[in-house]
């Protein structure tokens, strides 16, 4: 198993699709530009066969500074999360 890169994915589209690689590597980003608007809406994003994308958040809290000990408060934080979809057997 390797890597694969947004390049390498844009190929095999432009070959599977009949895209120029220029007009395959638009799709690709204008697609993770789709999920972005709809994740930062608060949407879920769901591709079956392939995923969900979400938005978590984790509650603020009051945590310590490792250093001194002193209590410090961390705000919320939010994050694009992403669960595969089950294989299909």
């Amino acid at each position: 198993m390797g890597t694969v890169s947004k390049t390498e994915l844009a190929r095999e589209l432009s070959v599977l699709c009949g895209l120029t690689r220029q007009a395959a590597t638009e799709a690709i980003e204008h697609l993770f530009a789709a999920v972005k608007v709809h994740a930062e809406q608060g949407d879920t994003v769901s591709i079956p066969g392939f995923g969900r994308f979400q938005v978590k958040a984790r509650a603020a809290r009051t945590g310590r500074n490792p250093m001194t000990g002193e209590p410090i408060q961390i705000p919320e934080t939010r994050k694009l999360v992403f669960k595969p979809a089950r294989p299909t057997t």
